[in-house]
């Protein structure tokens, strides 16, 4: 099969994925727990644009699969991670659309997290791609922004959502305030460094290839 480059496509749906993650996160912060419809509009909002997202990474990551269009490990490389990743953000979509738990996706994405950067870090360790470093830390820090999706989704479905029976019904105060936050500001700027390696693995990706197209 000849080889097909969608790379640039991925890296731009990526880069798009953490935008509307930080635009969605933030607005809904902003808006407080206390507001709870408030929240929901901006939660829905976002998970429509996600699950677009999602369901476009998970069928260029099963194309991929099923086709193998890229040479042996790139392929494992690229593919295997985009499949996990739409996943999780349409589960996301179809938790806020069918008012479900969002804890059971933040488990999931924690699992797939670890998967994700172990797949980083041995593709750097093995000098894969031309920009290995880059590459590396955009692997990592996806999978830290899943690993972090759970904390943050138990937040969400025990103080904000109220999805998530412990105790009296309705949402209590969280026992440590600062410590949530300091856990959904962690996911704040771990969602902008994913971006930004996304940038620039994009920006590299694209002026290489434009320069030399298969």
């Amino acid at each position: 099969m000849s080889f097909i480059d969608n790379l640039g496509i991925e890296l731009d749906a990526l880069i798009l994925v953490t935008a509307v993650v930080f635009y969605t996160a933030v607005w809904s912060w902003y808006q407080g727990r206390d507001n709870r419809p408030a929240v929901l509009a901006q939660l829905r909002g976002g998970s429509w644009m996600l699950g677009a997202l999602g369901g476009f990474l998970l069928l260029l990551g099963l194309w991929g699969e099923f086709t193998w269009p890229l040479p042996a490990a790139y392929n494992l490389l690229f593919y295997d991670p985009t499949v996990l990743i739409g996943l999780v953000l349409l589960g996301f979509y179809g938790a806020i659309r069918f008012e479900l738990p969002t804890h059971y996706v933040g488990v999931f994405a924690f699992v797939s997290g670890w998967g994700v950067i172990y797949y980083g870090l041995r593709a750097y360790q093995l000098g894969l791609t031309q920009e290995p470093f880059d590459m590396m830390g955009m692997f990592v820090a996806f999978g830290a922004m899943a690993v972090l999706a759970l904390p943050v989704t138990l937040y969400l479905d025990r103080y904000v959502l109220d999805r998530l029976p412990l105790g009296p019904k309705g949402a209590s105060a969280p026992s440590y305030p600062m410590a949530w936050n300091l856990l959904i500001g962690l996911f704040l700027l771990v969602t902008v460094v994913a971006g930004v390696a996304s940038i620039l693995m994009g920006f590299n990706t694209v002026w290489s290839h434009l320069a030399s197209p298969p």
